[in-house]
C-alpha cells in the first residue's frame, strides 16, 4: 500500500510541475500550455482521453485568464478583433464539446494528433 502511494504522491508532484510549466507556456505564448496538460494526463493516468480532453479545459480557462489579465494589462489585445472572434468562438466550442461525446476517442486523438503537428508545421514555416 505504501509503495502505491508513494507512486500517486510522485504522480501528483510530476502532474503538478507540468501543469506550473504549461502555466508559463500559455503566459508566454498565449496558447500552448493545454498541450502540455493532455500529454502529461495521458501519461499519467488512466483517465479516458475524453476525461482528459475536459480536465485540461477546466485547467486551461483560469490559466488564460491569468495570461489574459497580463496580456491586458501591458495593452497586447486588440479589442475589436476580440469581438469578432468571441461569439463564433463559444458556438464552436460548444459544438466541438457536443460532438465529442458523438466521435470515437480513436478518431479524437488522430484529430489531435494531425492538429498539433499541423500547428508545429505552420510555427516553424511562418
Amino acid at each position: 500500500m505504501l509503495k502505491k502511494n508513494k507512486e500517486k504522491t510522485g504522480k501528483l508532484v510530476l502532474l503538478g510541475a507540468l501543469s506550473l510549466l504549461a502555466g508559463g507556456v500559455n503566459g508566454f505564448l498565449g496558447t500552448g500550455g493545454g498541450i502540455i496538460l493532455i500529454y502529461a494526463l495521458g501519461a499519467l493516468t488512466d483517465n479516458d482521453k475524453k476525461d482528459n480532453f475536459a480536465t485540461t479545459l477546466c485547467a486551461t480557462i483560469p490559466m488564460s485568464i491569468v495570461s489574459l489579465f497580463s496580456y491586458a494589462n501591458n495593452g497586447n489585445i486588440d479589442t475589436a478583433l476580440t469581438k469578432t472572434l468571441v461569439l463564433p468562438a463559444i458556438i464552436g466550442g460548444a459544438l466541438g464539446a457536443f460532438l465529442t461525446d458523438k466521435i470515437k476517442t480513436k478518431y479524437l486523438s488522430l484529430f489531435f494528433a494531425l492538429l498539433v503537428i499541423y500547428s508545429g508545421i505552420c510555427m516553424v514555416v511562418r
